[in-house]
């Protein structure tokens, strides 16, 4: 019988780095909630500004360096650039600074690992794929890609702020407004935790299900697996439509520019003396031509940017709350290996109790052609069976001090999980809301626009 292994609990990556508890347990991790600041301040990110560097980092070559500016009440985020020994009650800070920090996608990416080390019982929200196929095609440094991804990365740190645990973190007061971050960044890299063995405990898992699934997370699962498929079929529309509308964008401006010429042609017929049309004629024919040919050039150009509101910012937005999604489902699962472990010791120590009541019944043990083997080499068979039992007393004991423990484990992550899920919840629905409520306001803006260019070029007409 081979004995099931707790699956590795991950260890909180400690901010003061001589202090680091490699001993430290899942029950320790969940205590972080209750150290909740009491005050709620306000924490406004944004990036912007993508700027493509030519790398002196060793051989990483050229990269994207992103800006992100902070505007917070926070007064730790105000004195954080100051050192601990200056007394930070006698210097004077502007709480309404808004303070700008330079960061590329790979400070991200670490930013959110050290999150997943130090909350494992938070939803860290996702970041935007690597792309491979704009890196291969060489244009991960065009406009249209780095001002989509810019809009990915301001919605994870965004998420990030909106958490109450995460806005709390030190690691992300560091990453939004330390000058030093490169030799922090060489400090954390040095304590954090492989996850080699984090990912074969998943793999091992990855085959297993909960025995006895609460019917809360069955109705989380079925809830969010229908929002899923609803956004990827969203996804794939808004796709077709942001193509199609380039085509209609294009012909637009080429029906303009076509329409621009014809009108170049009658003024120079004008111009010439071609014209055998009454000259007052040809005049107003010029002027409805202009005008129609700006009404033409203006849709194209409306087209243009609500396209690019839909491709930039729309999309983008689908497929972070679908990843967001997943980053639940994620946080599940790790709540579903923690009551795998549970189920898992329970069976193990049920199959040791039955096998220690055989052997005192004298059912147990081994065979009838073993037990006669050892008779005939002079074996006490009394005395093994007794030192059998004893081990198992043992095994049992040693096993019942680690059901408890597991026990408190998946009850805690579940109950921890939970909570996310509420808190994810209300972040989903707030997105949807502002999300749609964007696109309406930008087909609005889009079509009040278009009314009111065409009711002028029908007046010019009459």
């Amino acid at each position: 019988m081979t004995e099931p292994s707790n699956a590795s609990h991950k260890t909180p990556i400690k901010q003061d780095i001589s202090n680091t508890n490699e001993n430290s347990q899942d029950c320790d991790i969940l205590s972080i909630r209750n150290n909740k600041s009491k005050t709620k301040y306000i924490l406004e990110v944004r990036v912007s500004d993508p700027q493509k560097i030519h790398g002196d980092r060793g051989s990483s070559g050229s990269y994207v360096s992103y800006q992100i500016s902070t505007k917070t009440n926070n007064p730790s985020y105000h004195t954080s650039n100051f050192k601990n020994n200056q007394d930070t009650t006698k210097v004077d800070y502007d709480m309404d600074k808004i303070i700008v920090v330079h960061r590329r996608y790979s400070d991200l990416l670490l930013l959110q690992e050290i999150l997943y080390n130090d909350h494992p019982t938070c939803i860290i929200p996702p970041l935007p794929d690597k792309k491979v196929f704009q890196y291969i095609a060489g244009d991960r440094f065009s406009q249209r890609f780095t001002q989509k991804r810019c809009h990915s990365l301001q919605k994870f740190l965004r998420r990030i702020a909106c958490h109450p645990i995460l806005s709390e973190s030190n690691v992300l007061r560091m990453f939004l407004t330390s000058d030093d971050w490169e030799a922090y960044k060489k400090n954390l890299a040095k304590v954090l935790p492989s996850t080699k063995e984090e990912v074969t405990d998943s793999f091992m898992n990855a085959f297993k299900s909960v025995h006895n699934q609460s019917e809360e997370f069955v109705e989380v699962k079925e809830k969010n697996d229908r929002l899923n498929h609803t956004i990827i079929k969203l996804d794939k529309i808004f796709h077709k439509i942001i193509k199609k509308n380039d085509f209609i964008s294009e012909d637009f401006s080429k029906l303009g520019t076509n329409l621009q010429e014809l009108n170049d042609l009658i003024k120079r017929n004008q111009e010439s003396g071609e014209c055998n049309i009454n000259d007052s004629n040809d005049e107003k024919l010029s002027q409805n031509l202009k005008s129609f040919t700006n009404g033409i050039i203006q849709l194209s150009y409306g087209l243009s940017d609500l396209n690019k509101y839909l491709d930039y910012e729309y999309v983008v937005d689908l497929k972070s709350l679908e990843h967001f999604i997943d980053s639940m489902r994620q946080l599940v699962k790790l709540k579903d290996q923690k009551q795998i472990d549970y189920e898992e010791l329970n069976e193990y120590l049920t199959k040791a109790v039955k096998m220690r009541d055989n052997l005192i019944s004298g059912y147990g043990g081994t065979n009838f052609f073993t037990n006669k083997l050892e008779e005939m080499a002079g074996i006490n068979q009394e005395s093994v069976r007794r030192e059998k039992i004893n081990k198992l007393e043992n095994k049992i004991n040693s096993l019942n001090n680690e059901l408890e423990s597991a026990k408190k484990i998946a009850d805690a992550f579940e109950k921890e999980t939970l909570k996310e899920i509420k808190l994810f919840e209300e972040t989903k629905t707030k997105e949807l809301k502002e999300s749609l409520g964007s696109l309406a306001d930008n087909h609005i803006k889009f079509y009040e626009k278009m009314l009111e260019t065409w009711t002028e070029i029908d007046a010019n007409l009459k």
